[in-house]
């Protein structure tokens, strides 16, 4: 699964459109920032919770918006009808008692509208968690499926660096297992001539066959090669655990041995092109160490 994705959500509630934005980027625990307005910050904890049930690394923002009023039919819902009712006819009757005339506009009603005005923080208070979670939990679904999608396409791009990382430690112990006898040959005709053109006598071949093993020992990279495989073979593994938490790290970790294993094989190569072979494969790990970087 890849860290980097967006979801939203949307509903209407108390005259008032809530929008839920969610979208994550890469980072290597999951912290969860929450922004919302002043009437929703209440929801905090509750967005915490369901975000850190569903998701494991990455830096989350969510953002929580309420628009502008909706007009709805039979009025807003901004305004409670009965207080209004109330106010109107409170007016009628001082207005009756005062004046001796029960006429009343709306400009005379509406200088008191703090008395028939919901206050928004009164409507969006934890009454309403039931109509708001689910659209939190909506949009952070959607998020995690847009970070499934992500994730299968970096999945498809790892698997293709993992085949041809592999093809090429096949040919590396192929060139290697060709060259083996030629290469320690080689070193024994140059052990020989240098003991003829330094005059040093009759050539111990008891210490000559030392040598020579001491040497074709350091050029080994039989074990280095096994241990890639390995590497390769587990990291395939891996790969098929993708959408489990902590993927990415285990990713990580055996592209740092994979690393470590293909500089042993540059400095111990004794051929050109090994050292060829040697130098794509540092190219594939790193672009497979990149596209790592994104999987939670």
């Amino acid at each position: 699964m890849s860290m980097t994705g967006f979801g939203a959500a949307q509903l209407e509630l108390h005259g008032r459109s809530v929008r839920v934005e969610c979208k994550s980027v890469n980072h290597r625990t999951l912290e969860v920032r929450v922004h919302a307005a002043r009437e929703l910050r209440w929801l905090e904890p509750h967005v915490l919770r369901a975000a850190r049930a569903r998701l494991g690394r990455g830096r989350v923002d969510v953002r929580l918006e309420l628009g502008a009023a909706v007009e709805r039919q039979g009025g807003f819902d901004a305004i409670d009808a009965a207080r209004f009712d109330e106010v109107a006819g409170r007016l009628r009757e001082l207005s009756e008692a005062s004046l001796g005339s029960g006429t009343v506009t709306l400009s005379d009603v509406l200088a008191y509208r703090s008395h028939f005005e919901r206050d928004d923080a009164e409507r969006f208070d934890e009454s309403a968690l039931d109509a708001l979670l689910p659209a939190v939990e909506q949009a952070l679904d959607r998020l995690q499926a847009a970070r499934r999608s992500e994730g299968a396409g970096i999945d498809d791009d790892l698997r293709g660096h993992l085949r041809d990382l592999g093809a090429r430690i096949e040919q590396v112990d192929a060139l290697d297992e060709d060259e083996r006898p030629a290469y320690r040959s080689r070193i024994e005709t140059r052990l020989r001539q240098a003991v003829s053109d330094f005059g040093v006598g009759q050539l111990d071949e008891e210490r000559l066959a030392q040598e020579l093993a001491y040497v074709a020992e350091r050029g080994d990279i039989s074990e280095e090669l096994q241990r890639a495989r390995s590497h390769v073979e587990r990291l395939g593994q891996v790969l098929d655990e993708a959408g489990e938490d902590g993927v990415g790290k285990k990713i990580d970790f055996y592209l740092q041995e994979l690393i470590r294993e293909v500089n042993t094989m540059g400095s111990k190569g004794h051929l050109a092109a090994q050292s060829d072979l040697v130098v794509e494969m540092k190219s594939i790990i790193e672009k497979m160490r990149e596209q790592s970087a994104n999987v939670a």
